[in-house]
């Protein structure tokens, strides 16, 4: 795979020649030691790729030239999936982002739960805010994701569970929520196929008017997936308050757990996202 790196929209044109940022620059120059003729990939977060090669080099900057057909996204995510993540502490919180921006997510809103260990006054919230901004990138880059993910500056749990609240009963703002509890009476399997077989009744396609099977065909997930967007709900290290489930499911969110076992936090949003992926039918 060849190095991959992010370049604004206006820059990436067809047999242009540009400078990368400087931290693109360094890391070509100091970590991949690209030298003149080198060939790469650029993006512009927004869904446009094209190839390139390094025109010329010095100590602090990289020139390339951007090959004349820039092509449209190639891995543009079979679902519209945004995760609210309950920040975790040190590292995990990143190892999250990173992860889960890898899966395919379209959307990341850190959350400042009850039970989070983690408290951030405003000026550190800016500077994770920006470092997570970082992490995304990053992860584009590695995984070939074209489309630049949001990550939303660090908010207090209630106020995300709102922006959602509002929309309960806005069909044009429809999604399917889930908010990940171990004590819920349902497993994420079960929901989700059971929301499979509620739109596919509710939109039969040619292949269910002549089949009475119960498997979940690839036009059934795909006919879900184009009509709604999935809303990912994890908490922090110890979970979810009770009242902020509550406030989850006055939101319109389903409570569901992970299997038999409790999972940690850094697990449970990927483990969740890859199998909500699974039954869509995007993996």
């Amino acid at each position: 795979m060849k190095p991959r790196f992010l370049l604004k929209p206006d820059q990436l044109v067809a047999s242009a020649r540009v400078e990368l940022p400087a931290e693109a620059a360094h890391h070509a120059l100091r970590v991949l030691r690209l030298g003149a003729g080198a060939a790469l990939e650029v993006f512009d977060g927004a869904g446009r790729r094209a190839l390139a090669r390094v025109l010329a080099t010095d100590r602090e900057r990289c020139t390339i030239e951007i090959d004349p057909a820039p092509r449209s996204s190639v891995t543009k995510p079979f679902l519209q999936i945004t995760l609210l993540q309950g920040i975790a502490a040190a590292d995990r919180m990143d190892w999250i982002i990173e992860k889960s921006i890898e899966l395919g997510v379209a959307r990341v809103v850190p959350m400042m739960a009850q039970r989070s260990t983690v408290k951030l006054d405003p000026d550190r919230a800016k500077k994770r805010h920006l470092h997570w901004q970082r992490i995304a990138v990053a992860a584009c880059m590695q995984c070939g994701q074209d489309r630049l993910p949001t990550v939303n500056a660090p908010l207090p749990v209630r106020s995300a569970f709102a922006e959602f609240a509002e929309l309960v009963h806005d069909p044009a703002a429809s999604s399917q929520r889930l908010i990940l509890d171990p004590l819920a009476p349902d497993s994420l399997v079960q929901t989700v196929r059971s929301l499979i077989d509620k739109e596919s009744a509710s939109h039969p396609t040619r292949d269910q008017a002549t089949s009475h099977t119960t498997s979940h065909t690839a036009n059934q997930t795909s006919d879900l997936a184009d009509r709604s967007s999935w809303v990912l709900a994890v908490g922090p290290e110890s979970g979810f308050d009770p009242d902020e489930i509550e406030a989850a499911k006055r939101a319109g969110f389903k409570p569901v757990r992970m299997g038999p076992r409790v999972l940690r936090t850094e697990t449970a949003g990927p483990a969740a996202i890859a199998a909500l992926q699974t039954l869509c039918g995007d993996f």
